[in-house]
């Protein structure tokens, strides 16, 4: 009789642990939702430079384009009408970096730099409420120059 009664347990024990992980992974993925808001691009070298940017909400492509600026050149544009887990490629020079975005509402700076003498792609992703205000109502623009 203990042995059924143990049986009996352990099936309601993993039933349970299937449903609950089942149910904590959709959550967990709601919760991991990331919407771009803003991305700037920068080209923060002497010279200028040809790389590639991609974005992928949920392993798909959402913006994947070519770039070439000028030294201390800057792109700006809206994000995207797309909430997902973002990540985000950059291949410069025959490098490639890639970072996934945080969670909720985000800005995305993607910076080209020789910080210590060597290239480097810096990728940071901030709460698009630290923006200043003028960053916030950034419309798609073309090059603009950097101030």
């Amino acid at each position: 009789m203990s042995t059924r009664r143990g049986i009996l347990s352990g099936l309601v024990g993993a039933c349970a642990g299937v449903v609950s992980w089942t149910l904590g992974s959709e959550v967990v993925d709601e919760f991991r939702t990331s919407e771009v808001r803003y991305t700037v691009l920068r080209n923060e070298t002497e010279s200028q430079q040809s790389f590639s940017v991609l974005f992928e909400s949920d392993a798909d492509p959402v913006l994947w384009e070519m770039y070439e600026l000028e030294p201390g050149e800057v792109v700006e544009f809206d994000g995207f009408d797309r909430v997902g887990d973002y990540r985000v490629y950059v291949q410069w020079s025959g490098m490639t970096r890639s970072q996934r975005l945080e969670t909720g509402t985000r800005a995305v700076a993607i910076v080209l730099a020789f910080p210590f003498g060597d290239e480097d792609i810096i990728i940071r992703d901030v709460p698009f409420s630290s923006l200043s205000p003028s960053q916030r109502a950034a419309e798609l623009t073309q090059n603009s120059s950097a101030e």
